[in-house]
């Protein structure tokens, strides 16, 4: 019996998210068949940080055939400036990338699950000038439009 996958699949969700992921997916190597998966995650609209204490930055990818491309962006809105071009965080050696993929199901009726996740555990540091900054999240797959998920970012002082 052969099995016929199709070319591309989108993207099903993005979630973006302040948490670490010790409780969201087995640990900093990768999450294991026998964890719970990335639907214990939450999208937050609201990340909070501490001005200048390192955190967690995660952008989670669930679906997308073949693994889609992530990109995580700061866009600051300076008061006295046009809008500008949002800095890639993606783009700095503090994120990293993981991808895992799970099979559910019965024989004949198996689902495939993919889920990939570009994170900076723990090393997310940012300045009162990036209070309301917006995290922008985006996941592409070839030949599909890119999905887009934002967060705006709350900064305390110490």
């Amino acid at each position: 019996m052969s099995v016929c996958l199709p070319r591309s699949a989108d993207v099903d969700y993005l979630l973006i998210s302040d948490d670490d992921d010790e409780g969201g997916g087995g640990g900093r190597g990768g999450w294991s068949r026998s964890a719970t998966w990335p639907a214990v995650v939450r999208h937050k609209s609201r990340l909070v940080y501490v001005a200048g204490r390192p955190g967690t930055l995660r952008c989670i990818v669930v679906g997308g055939r073949p693994a889609p491309a992530i990109r995580v962006r700061l866009s600051r809105t300076e008061p006295d400036a046009e809008a500008g071009e949002p800095s890639a965080v993606g783009a700095t050696p503090s994120m990293t990338l993981r991808v895992s993929s799970r099979t559910d199901g019965e024989r004949g009726l198996r689902v495939e699950r993919r889920a990939a996740e570009l994170a900076s555990h723990g090393r997310f540091v940012v300045g009162v000038d990036d209070d309301e900054a917006v995290v922008i999240c985006e996941a592409a797959v070839d030949g599909l439009p890119p999905r887009i998920a934002t967060a705006t970012i709350t900064v305390l002082c110490q």
